[in-house]
């Protein structure tokens, strides 16, 4: 809970975003997020590539990619460049690659990593995906482009945005819906905030009405959405969302209001799910649309030490 008179954060600063590609389609939505989160806050990308082969030969996907990344810069006024890493080893190993992204953050001395993040097998989900690695090394803000199925994309014109709250606030996920929206070529959008409030079997949903306990979480949630609107002139619909099934009824309210976009923020509390809690994972497994996890900057304790990355930059002009 934040208290009336307690000071926060609203806003990001114009220091570099890293964006790591592979130069995969799936990565598009990341781009898409990194350089509207740098239009808003002035900020520079840096498109960061670690090689994975001796001699890496650059397919032509990926020369359509930069095209189109050239092409959103350009559009945004954002400027760019791109830093090729090279790792210790060849191929690296998922944990090689995640800590020269985190090294190419720290150099840059980066206020955020945007990356894509996609399902993967069980096995993959069970040992950590490179994101979730990143998560682990970096001490700086990530933001995990949860994408639920192959070739979904974001509306360039996201019409509905939902910030699902389980039990803390931040700022983040309202700044980023904020990003998102401010842009002169995206028209406004609705923002809906949900209080999700799990209510067991022997309580109706409409209880949040008559419980002391619960209308006290609800006017604590609405004093902090308040905050918000007033810090980031946007308007943010608070709204309390009773469920019975987190996963699944979260999913179905997604589905209901025709949401195209989530942004969640997570503490990096590690456990089974990686850095999500149970209820965490069961909002973003279970999301009909693309969920943005944005993981707050902290202090990695016991960060294993490793050779500053090798790498080259090519600044680009929008």
């Amino acid at each position: 809970m934040v208290e009336k008179g307690e000071s926060v954060e609203w806003s990001w600063s114009d220091a570099p975003i890293v964006l790591p590609v592979a130069f995969h389609s799936r990565e598009w939505n990341a781009i898409y997020i990194a350089f509207y989160l740098a239009e808003y806050s002035g900020s520079k990308v840096i498109v960061t590539h670690v090689l994975e082969g001796e001699e890496e030969e650059e397919h032509a996907f990926a020369e359509q990619l930069k095209r189109e990344i050239g092409g959103l810069a350009k559009e945004l006024s954002v400027r760019y460049e791109y830093s090729n890493v090279e790792p210790r080893s060849k191929p690296p190993s998922v944990e090689e690659i995640a800590r020269s992204i985190a090294d190419t953050a720290d150099l840059n001395n980066a206020q955020a990593i945007v990356m894509s993040a996609h399902r993967e097998g069980l096995f993959r989900e069970l040992f950590g995906r490179v994101s979730d690695h990143v998560a682990r090394f970096s001490g700086r803000r990530v933001v995990l482009v949860e994408t639920p199925q192959i070739g979904m994309k974001i509306p360039r014109n996201p019409k509905r945005i939902f910030i699902p709250v389980l039990k803390e606030q931040h700022p983040d996920p309202f700044v980023i819906a904020a990003a998102l929206t401010s842009s002169a070529s995206v028209p406004d959008a609705e923002i809906t905030v949900g209080k999700i409030i799990e209510l067991p079997p022997t309580l109706p949903l409409d209880a949040v009405e008559v419980s002391q306990p619960l209308r006290r979480e609800e006017r604590e949630f609405s004093y902090f959405t308040s905050l918000a609107i007033k810090a980031l002139g946007r308007f943010f619909n608070p709204k309390v969302v009773s469920v019975r099934d987190i996963g699944d009824d979260v999913g179905s309210y997604i589905r209901e209001q025709a949401i195209d976009l989530s942004v969640m923020f997570c503490k990096r509390k590690t456990g089974f799910h990686g850095f999500l809690t149970k209820d965490e994972y069961e909002i973003v497994s279970k999301s009909p649309c693309i969920v943005l996890v944005t993981l707050s900057g902290v202090e990695v304790a016991g960060r294993p030490p490793s050779a500053s990355p090798l790498s080259s930059s090519s600044p680009q002009t929008p």
